[in-house]
């Protein structure tokens, strides 16, 4: 059995953005749950460490999963929309990578503390976006290939319930 075959069929006629947005809500709830707790004035190096975790691990995969789908969805998107969720896509990218790098060192509270809340305020605008220009768009037009991701998407969100 495919991956494919994880798309529910009643969700064929709905537009992409009304199944996005539970998986990015989801998301961005997850994003919060691990990164909130360095928000703390008083966070601790393993407070930021659990943090750094999540960012290089689950996030990053839902993070290339999303990358993956924007791509898959280029084609029927407006080029000003397609560029500017590339370029949002990137930004997510670089606020991750630093605040990796930054989590990994002590003494970085607040410098981590104020990369978190960079990037969670990235992600639910890239989130938005997503959905913004996914709402003209019904699976149907997925290629197998993004079939496959927007149903390990929604797999990841049904496991997260």
């Amino acid at each position: 059995m495919t991956t494919a075959a994880v798309v529910p069929i009643a969700r064929k006629d709905k537009s992409l953005n009304v199944v996005l947005r539970p998986i990015h809500t989801q998301w961005l709830r997850d994003a919060h749950r691990f990164l909130d707790p360095s928000l703390e004035p008083g966070a601790n190096f393993w407070t930021r460490w659990a943090a750094v975790r999540y960012i290089s691990d689950d996030f990053l995969r839902q993070y290339q999963r999303e990358h993956a789908l924007v791509d898959e969805l280029r084609p029927f998107l407006k080029p000003h929309a397609a560029k500017r969720l590339f370029q949002e896509a990137e930004q997510v990218c670089r606020l991750r990578l630093a605040l990796d790098r930054i989590g990994r060192r002590r003494g970085t509270a607040a410098e981590f503390a104020g990369g978190a809340r960079d990037l969670l305020e990235q992600l639910g605008l890239w989130c938005t976006e997503i959905e913004l220009a996914a709402c003209d768009l019904t699976p149907d037009i997925l290629t197998p290939e993004g079939a496959d991701l927007f149903a390990h998407l929604e797999a990841e969100l049904e496991t997260a319930r």
